[in-house]
């Protein structure tokens, strides 16, 4: 690094020193090596590398800062049951309390058809559990078996998904949002038509109307659909391989006659997509070019606008990543793509950011099968135990994210194309400002020296001593395959500085790396 902190400066001659000054200035000499590390020591001959820009314009506000790590996916109630009161302990203390919480709800698990009886053991745990964890909560209400297992209609589901509802709203009243289904075109695909699905959510908008008028809810609940994944993704080409299932279900909503019928939220799934939809072929990745999300919104919108909707209608997409079932770019050694998850969730975010009618959902704190969608460390080798508080790169990735302030401004990058390269998110409040910059090569090594020019910082940091922290995450820092000891997110330097009317910082990010600067009065 060009700067480290002024405490790091040499002592004059003669000054004496104590065994707290010495373990202090250890403290500090070994921050610093940790950034020599990642961004390469000043003065020594370092490989040739590209230049990267970042242009930060604090006076053109791009408004709010939707809070992306405030969205989120819990797994079923039965996964990590002994982890889970230590998993919300530690989110809510490191500031990852949730907006939004997305949980399951399996119909079959509750509802004995043999009995008629609904059982509610360890559901209700859960949905506690995730209750203190965020301020609402989004039921995926799913009848996959319902439907595809024992092949009840329409009519036969409706008074049991309307039971479950009713019973869990009185019991969680954070409970805001019903999901209709879980990726169909996938789990269904073998026993409905596209255009038969709508039938079924029907009975999804009418049970929670019902619900809504007999409890009168301080919330009341929401419900939406209809959560397609990659066999059924609406932004695949159009053509006669294209099953068009999101086409087809917003068809049949427009039809439908009923005054009551509702569609809160649009929902599906954004890993990629099949070309051929028609046997779920010829799969295209989000991760090898993430600028292609900034484009979906517009086509949902004249989705809805020539059926006369309301384009006004938010999409949810309540799942969303790199790796969709068992996929990898480093196939022997998962470790490598846990980095990577990082960037990629990171630029994924970043495009969903461009319209505020997108909502995306990170998946997943815990998965069930999955590491590389793991936020936090779920498999940390064979015969070791589970650990708790321990995060992933990507679960820093969402920590280093909380740390950005509440608006958003304009921050411009010359070595971004085609979803690769260096990204950039500025924001400011009245507490400081905050930059985050990450290098997305995916499976590439690119490096790139990065210079930050904030050329007119915000008024209130003008002119006055501000104190500079910088954390990071790449491959041996904030990374527990690269140092198991430090896992957890890292503040690798911190400074004293009084720049004047504008601030530059250059920092060197290999592969993948993420690197946050932040700015606040010093005291």
């Amino acid at each position: 690094m060009k700067k480290i902190a002024n405490a790091d400066r040499a002592r004059p001659e003669g000054r004496r020193t104590n065994s707290a000054t010495l373990k202090s200035t250890a403290i500090r000499v070994l921050s610093a090596l940790l950034v020599c590390a990642a961004a390469g020591t000043p003065g020594a001959a370092q490989p040739a590398q590209p230049n990267a820009v970042i242009s930060v314009d604090f006076d053109k506000s791009r408004g709010p800062l939707l809070r992306t790590e405030r969205y989120n996916n819990l797994t079923r109630a039965h996964r990590w049951v002994e982890q889970r009161d230590a998993d919300v302990d530690f989110y809510n203390e490191q500031g990852l309390h949730g907006k939004i919480y997305r949980v399951w709800v399996i119909v079959e698990d509750i509802h004995d058809p043999q009995t008629g009886r609904y059982n509610y053991e360890g559901m209700d745990d859960y949905l506690t559990d995730v209750s203190r964890l965020s301020d609402e909560l989004l039921v995926v209400l799913d009848t996959r078996a319902s439907i595809g297992k024992l092949r009840r209609t329409p009519a036969e589901i409706k008074p049991l998904i309307k039971t479950i509802m009713r019973d869990l709203k009185q019991r969680h009243p954070q409970i805001k949002y019903i999901e209709a289904f879980n990726e169909p075109d996938h789990n269904l695909r073998d026993v409905i038509r596209p255009e038969q699905l709508y039938d079924y959510y029907s009975v999804y908008y009418q049970a929670v109307n019902e619900v809504n008028r007999e409890l009168k809810p301080k919330v009341p609940l929401l419900v939406g659909g209809p959560a397609t994944g990659s066999c059924g993704s609406p932004w695949a080409p159009l053509g006669p391989n294209n099953m068009q299932w999101i086409p087809k279900f917003l068809d049949a909503y427009a039809a439908d006659p009923d005054p009551g019928k509702r569609l809160d939220f649009l929902s599906y799934h954004a890993y990629g997509y099949f070309k051929n939809q028609a046997n779920c072929s010829e799969y295209t990745p989000i991760r090898a070019d993430p600028s292609q999300l900034a484009g979906q919104r517009a086509r949902t919108e004249e989705e809805l606008r020539k059926r006369g909707l309301d384009v006004n209608i938010p999409s949810f997409i309540t799942e969303t990543g790199g790796y969709p079932g068992p996929s990898y770019d480093n196939k022997q050694d998962p470790h490598p793509d846990y980095l990577r998850q990082a960037a990629i969730m990171a630029s994924y975010m970043y495009w969903y950011l461009e319209n505020p009618r997108d909502v995306p959902f990170n998946w997943v704190l815990r998965h069930a099968m999955e590491e590389r969608k793991d936020q936090l460390l779920t498999r940390a080798g064979e015969g070791k135990p589970i650990p708790t508080r321990t995060f992933t790169p990507y679960g820093n990735q969402m920590l280093m994210f909380s740390k950005l302030k509440d608006e958003r401004v304009a921050a411009q990058s010359n070595a971004l194309a085609n979803g690769k390269g260096v990204y950039a998110i500025a924001t400011k409040d009245k507490t400081g400002a905050a930059v985050v910059v990450w290098n997305y090569q995916q499976a590439a090594a690119e490096p790139y020296r990065v210079t930050i020019n904030m050329d007119q910082l915000p008024a209130n940091l003008r002119n006055k001593r501000l104190r500079q922290r910088m954390f990071r995450i790449d491959d041996k820092v904030s990374n527990y395959w690269g140092d198991p000891a430090h896992a957890n997110l890292q503040q690798v330097s911190e400074s004293v500085i009084k720049p004047g009317n504008g601030h530059s910082v250059t920092v060197d990010l290999t592969a993948n790396a993420l690197q946050l600067v932040v700015l606040e009065p010093a005291r």
